[in-house]
């Protein structure tokens, strides 16, 4: 039953408009099965409860390591008093104790009914501007079960339902979910099996192949491609994926280039981790504009999506 079924999400983003068609509410979900050296939600790729900590709200009174019943709690000269999620519980004492907002649990357990009434309090905002919920993450497919019953709960409340995805999943898994969605964002992200190993840690070989099957079997889908500097970024290697779109997709509605930004900088120092690209300048709009012009040459529909 669909009130049995709960999931670990991070964020609720309610009026969004990058999503998807219409205003939406995006549903973030924890989990995901890659590590791309870009990705701006790196509290998104636990599939657990985290603690993110902001040291520039933090008055370094310690009342969060004095509470910790884990002993999580570490200072260290760069990052400042993190707490170590190999041994962090995630029970927010640390958070409920600190005067100074500067610590944030990341990730929510919601069951379906939960997530539906919170979901639809903008169900008139959808109506009218022809909108939905975009179930994201992190990898929403990584928590399938819970994301199939959410989707059904969606349909029956007559709410527009997308997902975004890396496409590394069972191929089943789409295949148990597709009947459900309303429009599927798909990310491609290197043709190169090696160098996609190199920059996400995982090949490209599952999402290729699934990439194939959902072209053939769903529609409508949208594939995005993130251009990261350094990485993807060429006419060759765009070429490249253009060529596979068009050569080896039954069909797609479009392709989105989304142009690399650092927006996530901050999380990573308050989750403890170093950030790969906090050097890489981001990219504008104008800076792809020779991108959509050569996938428009090559027969795609290509544009430059959310900003």
């Amino acid at each position: 039953m669909a009130h049995e079924k709960s999931g670990l999400i991070f964020d609720i983003e309610r009026f969004a408009t990058k999503d998807g068609p219409g205003i939406r509410t995006v549903v973030f979900l924890k989990g995901c099965p890659l590590r791309c050296q870009w990705c701006q939600n790196p509290e998104s790729q636990l599939s657990r409860v985290e603690v993110i900590y902001d040291a520039e709200k933090c008055a370094d009174c310690r009342r969060c390591i004095e509470h910790c019943p884990s002993h999580a709690i570490r200072i260290d000269s760069y990052f400042g008093l993190l707490s170590d999620p190999e041994i962090c519980e995630g029970c927010g004492l640390c958070t409920e104790t600190c005067y100074y907002n500067a610590r944030k649990l990341v990730g929510h357990a919601y069951s379906v009914p939960e997530l539906i009434h919170e979901v639809c309090k903008d169900k008139s905002y959808y109506e009218n501007s022809g909108g939905g919920v975009t179930f994201s993450g992190g990898e929403p497919l990584r928590q399938s079960d819970f994301l199939l019953h959410a989707c059904r709960a969606c349909r029956q409340e007559q709410i527009h339902t997308a997902i975004e995805t890396c496409g590394n999943v069972a191929w089943q898994v789409f295949n148990n979910l597709i009947d459900e969605l309303d429009l599927i964002f798909y990310d491609l992200k290197h043709i190169d099996p090696d160098l996609h190993k190199q920059h996400t840690g995982a090949t490209n070989e599952l999402i290729l192949a699934n990439l194939k099957k959902l072209s053939a079997a769903f529609s409508p889908l949208i594939v995005r491609i993130p251009v990261i500097p350094g990485f993807n970024d060429s006419l060759n290697t765009q070429k490249d994926m253009f060529h596979f779109l068009k050569n080896e997709l039954t069909r797609v509605e479009a392709v989105e280039l989304l142009p690399f930004h650092r927006l996530g900088t901050s999380k990573y120092k308050g989750l403890g981790r170093r950030y790969k690209m906090e050097n890489i300048h981001s990219l504008k709009k104008q800076d792809l504009i020779p991108l959509v012009t050569l996938g428009r040459e090559m027969g795609l529909p290509v544009r430059v999506g959310a900003v």
